[in-house]
């Protein structure tokens, strides 16, 4: 027999039981819609992580001084602590020199730090001083101008001022140009005054003031009596912005050999990517079981279809069929209820995928939360895998009710009643 009459009377065999057909693929069709479901959940957490990631920067890398023989460098308030390799300007001077690197931006942590700011008008809050940010946070929502410019200060004497620094009956614009003083309170009972005059106010809700790193720096080499503080301790973090990922881990490597702190967001990510593999595979294991049980029903139909066409298989035999179209037949016959199965299984996986975004999305909405994410993404591929995964099923069920009827003696069935 040709492959095509083969796979003809495959289908009209089929055709004949429609409803068994359809009840035997309703287990393949739960458990393709189950690790389509699944493991399109895992997919779509993975991607929204992959995308917040980018967002920050993969070709980023984060430089710390070495390891500290005292206490930690951001957490140690009042006594002056002791690094090894420390950030000085030198430092980021070689940095800048290297190849693939683009970009090196210091950073100061003022952790700790008593600060107060001081206003025109004799009002002050408790503030806490930050840095220029040299990567968007996907965490923190982009600021908008409530008064004057708020684009990164570049040099030293200006600060922004967040809307919730400010105190009650303050309009942002009747600051703008004006100057504020930050106070710097010691435990000793020393204050130091720094002021600063206001580029721009945003909107944010936070009690801060971004100041330049310049500015930073005077206040921590007061605060820790240290004049020369940047040329012994250095910077508390550079971030380095090279071309591609690429130079991003092989400057990582470089700068821990020399005995820097490093860490670099593809890392992290790569770490991220294995746990979400193993997630996966678990999430998909539960759907797994669903078609294990499927396989067994599809062995019990194909083996009931034996016994009820022992005479036509006979006759197929006894006309020129060999054993391996028997064989085939029913093999087939078997495939294409895991096909059918998991084309259902695909399709209702994919529209629910859609149906919980939707729900997701308006749960989002009514509480909201700053969230906006696809949490549920069906790819090609894993439609395509599931297609074939459910076929295979439906085959290695069909092996054994295929072998049996491949063995049946043509002068027994065509006797058989």
């Amino acid at each position: 027999m040709r492959f095509n009459d083969i796979f003809i009377t495959a289908l009209e065999n089929l055709g004949r039981r429609k409803v068994r057909t359809v009840l035997t693929s309703t287990g393949v069709i739960v458990g393709i819609l189950t690790i389509v479901t699944m493991v399109s959940l895992g997919v779509g957490v993975q991607r929204e992580i992959r995308t917040q990631f980018g967002a920050l920067g993969l070709e980023n890398v984060f430089v710390r001084p070495g390891e500290a023989r005292g206490d930690d460098a951001f957490f140690t308030q009042f006594g002056l602590p002791s690094r090894e390799n420390p950030l000085t300007p030198e430092v980021l001077e070689d940095l800048r020199a290297r190849p693939n690197v683009l970009e090196v931006t210091p950073q100061v942590s003022l952790m700790g730090v008593n600060l107060t700011l001081e206003f025109p008008a004799g009002q002050a809050s408790r503030v806490r001083v930050i840095g220029v940010e040299s990567f968007a946070n996907p965490f923190r929502a982009d600021p908008s101008p409530l008064a004057g410019d708020i684009q990164p200060i570049e040099r030293p004497g200006s600060v922004i001022l967040a809307a919730g620094s400010l105190p009650n009956g303050v309009a942002p614009d009747q600051l703008v140009g004006q100057d504020v003083t930050i106070v710097l309170q010691s435990p000793r009972g020393e204050s130091e005054r720094f002021v600063l005059r206001v580029a721009g106010v945003s909107d944010l809700p936070e009690r801060e003031v971004q100041a330049a790193v310049e500015d930073m720096v005077a206040m921590k080499a007061w605060w820790f009596n240290s004049p020369n503080y940047l040329q012994t301790q250095g910077y508390d973090l550079v971030v380095v912005r090279t071309s591609d990922v690429g130079a991003a881990a092989q400057l990582v490597r470089s700068l821990r050999s020399e005995g820097f702190q490093v860490q670099s967001l593809e890392l992290i990510l790569e770490q991220a990517n294995r746990v979400f593999a193993v997630i996966n595979v678990m999430l998909a294991s539960v759907g797994g079981l669903a078609l294990f049980v499927a396989s067994l029903g599809i062995v019990n139909t194909m083996i009931m279809a034996i016994y009820e066409r022992t005479r036509e298989i006979g006759t197929l035999k006894a006309i020129g069929a060999s054993q391996g179209d028997i064989r085939g037949l029913f093999m087939i016959e078997a495939g294409l209820i895991g096909l059918l199965g998991g084309a259902v299984g695909v399709i209702g996986g994919w529209l629910v995928g859609i149906l919980l975004n939707q729900v997701i999305a308006w749960y989002i909405a009514r509480e909201g939360l700053p969230i906006a994410a696809t949490l549920f993404v069906t790819p090609w591929w894993l439609a395509l895998t599931a297609l074939i995964f459910a076929a295979l099923v439906g085959i290695v069920a069909g092996l054994y009710p295929a072998a049996r009827a491949a063995r049946l003696d043509p002068l027994v069935a065509l006797r058989y009643e």
